[in-house]
């Protein structure tokens, strides 16, 4: 594990524009997405903050159903791994994987926008109980994966112009690899989500 761990580093290194390239998409998807609130019709900002109250009294009385909302965050993010790793093997994928990679950081902005428009100034604890840490681990690992996904992309797409010849099996261990890795991760992540941050925003709210 600590052999595979040490390639992923040097990856990452050995990409690190790309890397940037990829938090600055995350920089400004978080930005957006804590501003669009600001341009939404009153009706849906009434509407986000019935949700956001439903969801603290969920905590609150111990109304939640973590098997369903386990399953719920499961889904979700195991849609957007194996989507973004299929793109990967296509020569179209990058454009698509770059938006998806946006559209997770401009939740993440809007959801901490959302806690600050219920609950003021106090919503910010709720909002960085909310996100951290997983959420910046969810966006580690799929930095990580974006990076092999986007890399395999362009290399197919420069490989078929150029007639060069694409030999799969090398390519395709590390790639099944990396997404095993961060498979192991979100599953982690997710049940901190599903099983932690309740406790954690119960017992803020309680104080």
């Amino acid at each position: 594990m600590k052999k595979l761990l040490d390639k992923l580093k040097q990856k990452l290194y050995a990409n690190k524009r790309l890397v940037l390239f990829l938090c600055g998409i995350s920089l400004v998807g978080l930005i957006f997405g804590s501003l669009f609130i600001t341009i939404i019709s009153n009706s849906d900002k009434d509407l986000i903050q019935t949700y956001i109250a439903a969801f603290i009294n969920n905590i609150q009385n111990n109304q939640l159903n973590y098997v369903e909302s386990m399953k719920n965050t499961l889904i979700s993010n195991f849609s957007f791994i194996i989507v973004i790793w299929l793109l990967g093997i296509s020569i179209i994928g990058i454009p698509i994987i770059v938006f998806m990679y946006f559209t997770k950081s401009f939740m993440i902005g809007f959801s901490v926008a959302s806690f600050l428009l219920k609950f003021k100034f106090k919503g910010l604890l709720y909002a960085i109980i909310y996100i951290f840490p997983h959420h910046l681990i969810n966006l580690i690992l799929f930095t990580l994966l974006m990076v092999y996904s986007m890399k395999f992309s362009y290399y197919l797409g420069t490989s078929i112009l150029k007639r060069k010849t694409i030999y799969f099996k090398n390519l395709m261990n590390p790639y099944l690899g990396v997404l095993i890795i961060v498979i192991i991760g979100i599953i982690a992540t997710c049940s901190y989500e599903v099983f932690i941050v309740p406790y954690l925003l119960k017992y803020i709210i309680s104080v």
